[in-house]
């Protein structure tokens, strides 16, 4: 009995004696196969406690990775297994294994020239030795980020695109033309009628504007400042309404000035076309409106300033006695229609004041051209001239052109408001002014008797 317990004792010393064996085999096999892993994309510092990895390449995500003491911390942050996988994707697995390893181990795995020790030799056990780990060679060095000095404008068409190793040093516009950002974009980012892109590595350190285009953003892009979109994006995100303030206005960032230069633009082209339209349609009203203009300015502007200040209380008070009369009730279907309206007579009045500032400036030039298509464009142009000039000074200097596109819109404001004034008299003059007499014919002269 007691001969069979020792002949137990010895198969189960074999069997631990093999098993250990093959752990250690095993956990050398690893520690060569997580050195080829992680030496292509990190480079591996040994700490005093472990062991640091760093990314040769430049990620926003993720500056530095340690394993310390079987626990992983990413940029100070101590993660779980799972938060480690969704922040470094596949690299998540082999660094958990690089925690069951002892702290020599992962020193050695840090600095693979060192001779690795070599265990005491065992007289009892004839298992052969691990061939030689073959140093990894050191893989080529990675580019670095192309950088792009000072600001970045299209204009016209032409479409900006940042790549993923680019990084922009300043401010991001395209007019006409599409933005591809994949990048990092140190001021703003502005596509005005082209479309916006932010990419997965998209880093915006300014705001990002997008207006009148698409505006697609990536789940991981980051953009530091403001998001401003006009228009409907193509993601179906809800952007925060921008909120302006006076620095804003005066002394914003070059591309928030450029944004602002387009919008005039078209705003003045937009009303260049309202006013052709106006001029094939009824030239003959247009005219008299601006032949009263010529003869009555200033009390034109006064009957024009009263409708205005008139405007919503009398459409307040129409709409309530409509809902008061039970038969008025189907005619607040009507009220847009008078909005409209209202708007139509005052783009008349407007293209009217066109029609005489456009005869002025031409016969300043010494034209006797009287195109009235050409007249009313260039007298659009002379109205918004001011503005025009102000957002061109805006955009070289700032806050400085302030006074001259503010002067601007006074102008603009004021040309409204006469032509209204003008369009109001011309029309109710037509309602109330006496019939023309009717045209007889002339009596046949006598004949001869």
């Amino acid at each position: 009995m007691r001969r069979q317990i020792v002949l137990a004792l010895a198969v189960l010393t074999v069997a631990l004696m093999a098993r250990t064996a093959y752990i250690v085999h095993a956990q050398t096999a690893t520690a060569a196969e997580l050195r080829t892993q992680l030496a292509a994309r990190y480079d591996i510092v040994a700490l005093q406690q472990g062991i640091a990895l760093v990314p040769k390449t430049a990620n926003p995500r993720v500056r530095m990775v340690q394993v310390i003491n079987g626990a992983v911390t990413v940029d100070g942050d101590t993660l779980t297994a799972a938060q480690l996988r969704d922040r470094l994707g596949a690299d998540a697995a082999p660094i958990v294994q690089l925690t069951y390893l002892s702290a020599a181990e992962q020193r050695q795995l840090a600095s693979p020239e060192a001779p690795p020790t070599s265990p005491p030799a065992a007289e009892t056990t004839t298992a052969p030795q691990a061939p030689p780990i073959s140093p990894t060679p050191a893989p080529a060095t990675p580019a670095r980020p192309v950088e792009r000095k000072g600001d970045i404008v299209r204009i016209g068409g032409g479409g900006v695109n940042v790549t993923e190793n680019e990084r922009v040093e300043g401010d991001v516009v395209a007019i006409g033309g599409p933005v591809d950002v994949d990048g990092e974009v140190s001021g703003d980012v502005v596509a005005v009628m082209g479309g916006l892109t932010l990419g997965p590595h998209a880093v915006v350190r300014g705001e990002v504007t997008a207006v009148g285009g698409p505006f697609k953003r990536d789940p991981q892009a980051q953009v530091f400042g403001k998001v401003n979109e006009v228009g409907i994006g193509a993601n179906g995100q809800t952007i925060p309404p921008y909120r302006m303030n006076v620095r804003d206005i005066l002394f914003g960032s070059f591309a928030s000035r450029m944004g602002r230069l387009a919008t005039t633009v078209v705003r003045v082209l937009m009303f260049i076309l309202f006013a052709l339209i106006v001029t094939a349609v009824g030239l003959a009203p247009v005219q008299q409106i601006a032949a009263r203009i010529a003869i009555e300015p200033v009390r034109s502007g006064l009957v024009g300033l009263l409708a205005e200040i008139l405007f919503v209380p009398v459409l307040v008070v129409t709409i309530l006695a409509l809902v008061i009369s039970i038969i008025g009730i189907p005619l607040l279907l009507l009220v847009p229609f008078g909005v409209i309206l209202v708007g139509i007579v005052m783009l008349v009045g407007f293209t009217g004041v066109a029609h005489i500032v456009g005869t002025w400036t031409l016969e300043r030039f010494g034209r006797t051209e009287r195109n009235p298509y050409l007249i009313a464009t260039i007298g659009i142009v002379v109205i918004a001239g001011l503005t025009l000039i102000g957002r061109l000074f805006a955009l070289a200097l700032g806050g400085l052109g302030a006074p001259f596109y503010i002067a601007g819109y006074l102008l603009e404001y004021v040309a409204w408001t006469v032509g209204f004034g003008a369009a109001l008299q011309t029309w109710l003059q037509r309602r109330r002014g006496p019939a023309a007499p009717p045209i007889t014919a002339p009596s046949p002269a006598p004949g001869p008797a």
